[in-house]
């Protein structure tokens, strides 16, 4: 079902799309892109019918006006396997093999076009692998996930000597790896890639801090990822005790009713419930708390949202389902 937001952001995008064609024609690149984004937003609520028409028409006008392996038109066939693959889920087994073929075709015009070791192309033999699963060609799959881990160790290796061996997007293509190595067994590998993130997202975080503070945008960003990383490895307290340090510094140095200070709070009662199952310390946080974040940030914030949840599973796995109800009442969501 649509939440009303959805529902607003959908609506949002299809004017856009209208006014673009109204403005710059249908076939304007800005129109195909805008058209990109609805399908997306359709595939991501369930309309799948309408996200397929989308993407069809999109496909269509690329593979006429640029070329059937021009990357644009590569980007909409991709999106368009994906979502064959999506109503194929949808007890629509007919579209598999239509997901298969489109996959297949894609993944040929990327390594034709960008190359083996381009993250483009290895997003769409990870899509492959994941179909080629569904129907039980496991040694084909077994194959491309070779070549995917190849491919990211290549991806890796260039980052690390052009951008450096701790900027953010050189982590992300490590984590790539890690995942890539976890798919075909390989744990030891994927543990030692996954040390370095973490290692490097902590050398990035302390150089930050250092140059622009414990709390500007970007140091508390490259603390966040530093943090998450930890959950990874199964050090969930280490990855709590930093998402606390993060808190307690926008305490001390914003105010404790600052939006940031309350985003921060939030997280980290988040993360004593889910990451290390410190209920207490969740619902004590979350009671302090959540006043000030509807009077803030609003009742159909998300970061209010996310609290109600964290307060409301803490009371239930804590036997206390009068003050999950009491809470629910007090804070009611916006209408679905």
């Amino acid at each position: 079902m649509e939440s009303r937001m959805s529902r607003e952001q959908i609506t949002e995008l299809e004017v856009a799309v209208a006014a673009s064609e109204r403005q710059v024609g249908a076939d304007h690149p800005a129109t195909l892109e805008a058209r990109v984004r609805l399908a997306l937003e359709y595939r991501n609520h369930g309309r799948n019918e309408n996200a397929l028409a989308e993407l069809e028409q999109v496909a269509a006008v690329r593979d006429r006006i640029l070329a059937p392996e021009h990357p644009d038109t590569l980007s909409a066939q991709h999106e368009l396997a994906l979502t064959y693959f999506h109503l194929s889920i949808g007890n629509d087994d007919a579209r598999l093999p239509d997901a298969i073929a489109t996959m297949e075709r894609v993944a040929e015009g990327r390594v034709r076009v960008l190359g083996p070791a381009h993250p483009d192309t290895l997003a769409s033999w990870a899509s492959l692998d994941l179909l080629y699963g569904q129907v039980q060609r496991y040694d084909e799959a077994r194959a491309l996930r070779e070549r995917i881990a190849a491919g990211w160790e290549r991806v890796v290796a260039e980052r690390e000597q052009r951008l450096g061996p701790d900027e953010p997007d050189t982590q992300f293509s490590r984590i790539r790896l890690a995942s890539a190595y976890g798919n075909l067994g390989r744990t030891n590998d994927e543990r030692t890639v996954l040390e370095r993130v973490i290692a490097s997202w902590g050398r990035l975080a302390a150089a930050r801090e250092r140059r622009l503070g414990p709390v500007h945008p970007e140091t508390v960003d490259a603390r966040e990822h530093h943090a998450y990383c930890h959950r990874w490895v199964g050090r969930s307290k280490d990855e709590v005790s930093l998402v606390e340090r993060i808190a307690a510094d926008h305490e001390r140095l914003l105010s404790p009713t600052h939006p940031r200070t309350l985003h921060a709070q939030v997280h980290l009662a988040s993360r004593y419930f889910e990451g290390n199952h410190n209920t207490a310390a969740a619902i004590a946080l979350g009671e302090r708390i959540i006043s000030d974040v509807h009077t803030v940030l609003g009742a159909d914030h998300d970061d209010m949202r996310n609290l109600c949840a964290t307060l409301i599973l803490a009371y239930a796995t804590t036997g206390r389902g009068d003050d999950a109800m009491a809470l629910a009442a007090r804070y009611p969501l916006a209408e679905e």
